[in-house]
């Protein structure tokens, strides 16, 4: 078995694990040594869900030959940070993929993401590096999606998307096919796309449009 740290202890970080337990059950394929976070809030002794608080991210840096880690951040630019900091010291990250989660063979996906369980992904699509694809998240045919990107809850992703990088999109959005999204952008919960969105922009609403333009 691998032995795997999760760095980030909320509740994406207990999620995680979570997930971690259910792929041991379908067969023993990691050891959950425990949680890192840098909150103030957590100290020696803190247990989360069963597994013990390690330390900050330094830890991770002090034990990167003995062990993998995740990053069960959500927020895109902070999970970008930690994960390309730590890249570059040497840190292995680790794929997690929920066991009933539906993924074409014919599709790549980048170090250190995390696909909930029933999510679907199509054929021919490219996901990056720590990526986050919550639960039944579905991901049409030939889509793209940037590294470090977090997209909710129940999202839909039809056919030829491309989703740029450190993007976030809220639970229950939904973007019609061939549409791109840039990156750094952000699509609040419930929204439906029918136009491209730019680079480092908020959208909202159905149809979806710019916030500055619903003031």
């Amino acid at each position: 078995m691998k032995d795997i740290v999760l760095y980030g202890a909320s509740g994406f970080g207990k999620e995680v694990a979570y997930i971690i337990e259910r792929i041991n059950e379908v067969a023993p394929t990691y050891e959950l040594l425990g949680f890192l976070d840098d909150g103030s809030q957590y100290h020696e002794g803190v247990i989360i869900n069963g597994y013990p608080w390690l330390g900050t991210g330094e830890w991770i840096i002090e034990h990167k030959d003995e062990c993998v880690c995740t990053c069960t951040i959500g927020y895109p630019r902070t999970k970008a940070k930690i994960q390309r900091r730590l890249t570059e010291q040497g840190v292995q990250f680790e794929t997690i993929i929920a066991p009933d989660a539906r993924i074409s063979s014919l599709c790549t996906i980048g170090v250190g993401s995390v696909i909930y369980g029933y999510t679907s992904i199509s054929v021919n699509c490219k996901i990056g590096d720590g990526v986050l694809l919550n639960g039944r998240v579905s991901v049409g045919h030939d889509v793209e999606i940037g590294d470090y990107t977090t997209i909710m809850v129940g999202t839909g992703i039809s056919g030829g998307c491309k989703i740029g990088s450190e993007t976030n999109i809220g639970g229950h959005a939904f973007i019609i096919p061939e549409k791109k999204v840039g990156d750094g952008a952000t699509i609040a919960a419930g929204s439906v796309v029918f136009t491209n969105v730019k680079a480092g922009v908020t959208v909202l609403g159905n149809p979806a449009k710019r916030m500055k333009e619903l003031e």
